[in-house]
C-alpha cells in the first residue's frame, strides 16, 4: 500500500506531502491541481515501470505536453532541472528523479537510476580488476622459487590489501545495489494509471484498449465482460450485478452465448419493459449504468490495478446515487485490495465518505497566495452538526472559488 506521497516541481505542484488512506477523495475548484497531483502519481509509476516513452505516458492517463511545461514556473522560486517523486510504499522509501532525455527530448529518464547505474557498473568494472590482480599475486605466490620465495611477504600483505579492498567494494555495491531497488519495480506502484471513462469509449463494441482488461477511457469493457462469462467467473459477475442494482429499473445483463469471436455485446433488461423487448443492447441503455458498470469492475477485478484513480467519479450519476455509489466502492475496495483516489465536483459525493474509518479519507486541494498547489485532509469531527456536503458548499472545509 502506499503510504504517502512526496511531489515536487511537477507543473502546479512545487512542494506538496499526502499521507494516503484506502479510499481518498480530492475535492477542490477547477484549476487546483487535482489532476496535477494524479499525473505526478502516474508519472513515477511509469519511472517504476521503466515506460517513460511519450507514447505509454498517455496510456497512462498523463496529458502530454512538452516537458518544459511538466515543471513548476513561478517567480521567485529556483528553476530545478528535475521532477522529484518519493513515495512511502509498505513503510519503506523509494523515489524517482525525472528529467528529459539528453538525446531524445520526447522521453524521460529517472535520473537517479541512470547515476546509480553508472556508479554499479564502475564498482564491477573495479572489482573485476581486483580480482585479475589477485589472481595474478596468488599465482606468484605458488612458485617456489628462490626470488620468489623472498618476495612472498611482501606479496602475502598486497594479497592482504586487495582483498580488504574486495570486501569493501562488495559492501558498497549491496547498499548501492539496495539503492537501486528502492528506484526500480514496485508492483504497487508500476501499473497505477488514472481512468477517466468516456460514454462514447464505453459504447463501442470492439476490443480496442493498450491496456488490459479495460483502457482509461472504458475501452474493452465488452470484451472483458465477455471473457468473464466464457469463463463461468460467477462470483465476480455477480458482485457487478449487485452494484447495478442501484439502478431503480435496472433488473439484469447477460453475454449473449452465440456471439461470434470478434463480437462483443452486452443483454440489459430494464424490469419495467413487457415480454415483448425483453433485452436491449448497450447502445440503447442510459449512460449512468456504463459509468457503474464500468466503476464495479475495475474496483473488483484482479486484473485491474491495485492502485489506481478516477478523475471526475461522478460523472453522469445522480447527486443520491452518488453517496450509495461511494459506500459501495468504498466496501469493494477494501474487500478486493484496492488502493484509490478519486477526484469529483460533487457534493453529494462526500456524503457517500465515512471519516470515522481512518482508510476514507477527504482532502481539499487548494492554491496558495504564489499559486502553488496545496493539500488539507478534513478529518472527522463528532462536533460537525451538518453533512459533509453541506459543508463544503457553505464554505466551511474550503474547495470553493473565493474571487466571486
Amino acid at each position: 500500500m502506499i503510504k504517502s506521497i512526496r511531489i515536487r516541481n511537477f507543473k502546479s505542484v512545487v512542494d506538496l506531502s499526502i499521507d494516503l488512506g484506502n479510499f481518498n477523495v480530492l475535492i477542490g475548484e477547477n484549476g487546483c491541481g487535482k489532476s496535477n497531483i494524479l499525473e505526478a502519481i502516474a508519472f513515477g509509476a511509469a519511472a517504476s515501470a521503466d515506460k517513460l516513452d511519450f507514447e505509454f505516458l498517455g496510456s497512462r492517463g498523463i496529458r502530454i505536453t512538452n516537458p518544459e511545461f511538466m515543471y513548476s514556473a513561478f517567480p521567485g522560486i529556483e528553476k530545478s532541472p528535475s521532477i522529484r517523486l518519493d513515495y512511502n510504499i509498505n513503510n519503506e522509501d523509494h523515489f524517482f528523479e525525472l528529467i528529459t532525455d539528453p538525446n531524445n527530448q520526447k522521453k524521460w529518464i529517472d535520473k537517479a537510476k541512470e547515476e546509480y547505474n553508472q556508479i554499479l557498473s564502475d564498482a564491477f568494472k573495479t572489482m573485476r580488476q581486483l580480482q585479475t590482480r589477485l589472481k595474478v599475486l596468488a599465482e606468484k605466490n605458488q612458485t617456489n622459487t628462490k626470488e620468489d620465495l623472498a618476495r612472498r611477504e611482501e606479496t602475502t600483505i598486497k594479497i592482504a590489501e586487495i582483498n580488504d579492498g574486495i570486501n569493501s567494494l562488495t559492501g558498497r555495491i549491496a547498499k548501492l545495489l539496495d539503492k537501486v531497488d528502492k528506484i526500480s519495480l514496485r508492483p504497487e506502484l508500476s501499473n497505477y494509471i488514472i481512468y477517466s471513462p468516456e460514454q462514447s469509449s464505453l459504447r463501442k463494441f470492439e476490443e480496442t484498449t493498450q491496456i488490459y482488461p479495460i483502457g482509461i477511457k472504458g475501452e474493452g469493457l465488452f470484451q472483458y465482460l465477455k471473457e468473464l462469462s466464457l469463463e463461468n467467473s460467477e462470483t465476480e459477475i455477480n458482485t457487478i450485478k449487485e452494484t447495478l442494482l442501484f439502478l431503480d429499473w435496472y433488473e439484469d445483463f447477460k453475454v449473449p452465448k452465440e456471439l461470434m469471436k470478434n463480437e462483443f455485446s452486452l443483454e440489459i433488461k430494464d424490469r419495467y419493459l413487457g415480454e415483448s423487448l425483453q433485452y436491449f443492447d448497450q447502445r440503447s441503455t442510459n449512460e449512468g449504468f456504463l459509468f457503474l458498470l464500468f466503476y464495479s469492475i475495475i474496483f473488483s477485478s484482479n486484473l485491474t490495478p491495485p492502485f489506481f484513480a478516477i478523475d471526475n467519479i461522478d460523472v453522469s450519476l445522480n447527486p443520491k446515487l452518488c453517496v450509495q455509489v461511494i459506500r459501495s466502492l468504498s466496501k469493494l475496495a477494501k474487500k478486493h485490495k484496492k488502493q484509490v483516489i478519486v477526484t469529483t465536483h460533487n457534493p453529494a459525493i462526500l456524503d457517500g465518505l465515512n471519516l470515522k474509518d481512518d482508510d476514507q479519507r477527504l482532502f481539499v486541494i487548494r492554491r496558495n497566495d504564489e499559486g502553488y498547489t496545496k493539500a488539507k485532509r478534513i478529518e472527522y469531527n463528532k462536533q460537525r452538526d451538518i453533512q459533509l456536503s453541506e459543508a463544503w458548499t457553505r464554505g466551511y472545509i474550503g474547495g470553493l472559488p473565493d474571487n466571486f
